[in-house]
């Protein structure tokens, strides 16, 4: 299954062959017997907090479809652990995990490591094994635009004093007990709570 975040709202896309989830969904749309190009007229995602689920055949099919308004963008992060401690930043006031825009015929991997020492200013974090993508929507200079994050956990055995980039407006990096990622949960976005759970067992 995969998951778009939009606002408060999510639209969870499942494959056919798949039994669907318990839970209370506002819509159910069968990409073979829907136009999808129009899901998204239907709600205003910003006035309430919507659960829409879509069935598919073909994700990238499906997926272009609901979105096809919307500019893509990958980018790449990753959880970074170090004795048992994790590292988050803050940005405009809400704890994040660090990550951004691949750079051109960069690899996820790659710039998941570059974006980590760019924006808390640590060198030689490690790969440890792949956690999962997100993709989640938002405005990017007026365009409407859907981000696909891929998330990596990543070992780190160097100093542990950090240097937060203020020109990317994070005001502070943290390094934290994995007992204090309620307080992260508590002021953070959906997605972001969704690569907590990707990583609860690292």
């Amino acid at each position: 299954m995969y998951k778009v975040f939009i606002d408060n709202s999510v639209i969870q896309f499942l494959d056919s062959s798949e039994k669907v989830p318990s839970g209370k969904y506002d819509l159910v749309w069968n990409s073979l017997e829907n136009d999808l190009s129009t899901l998204l007229d239907q709600f205003d995602f910003t006035a309430s907090s919507v659960c829409l689920l879509v069935i598919y055949e073909d994700f990238e099919l499906a997926f272009n479809r609901v979105f096809h308004a919307y500019e893509f963008m990958d980018a790449a992060g990753g959880i970074v652990k170090c004795d048992r401690r994790y590292l988050f930043i803050e940005r405009h006031g809400v704890w994040d995990i660090p990550k951004g825009k691949l750079d051109s015929n960069e690899q996820p991997w790659e710039a998941a490591v570059r974006e980590i020492e760019e924006e808390c200013g640590i060198k030689g974090p490690e790969i440890d094994h792949f956690l999962g993508v997100t993709f989640h929507t938002y405005s990017y200079m007026g365009r409407l635009t859907i981000k696909k994050n891929w998330w990596y956990a990543l070992n780190y055995s160097g100093s542990m004093e950090v240097t937060p980039q203020e020109e990317e407006s994070i005001t502070q990096a943290i390094w934290i007990d994995k007992s204090e990622w309620k307080m992260i949960r508590e002021n953070t976005y959906d997605s972001i709570v969704e690569v907590l759970e990707m990583a609860k067992d690292f």
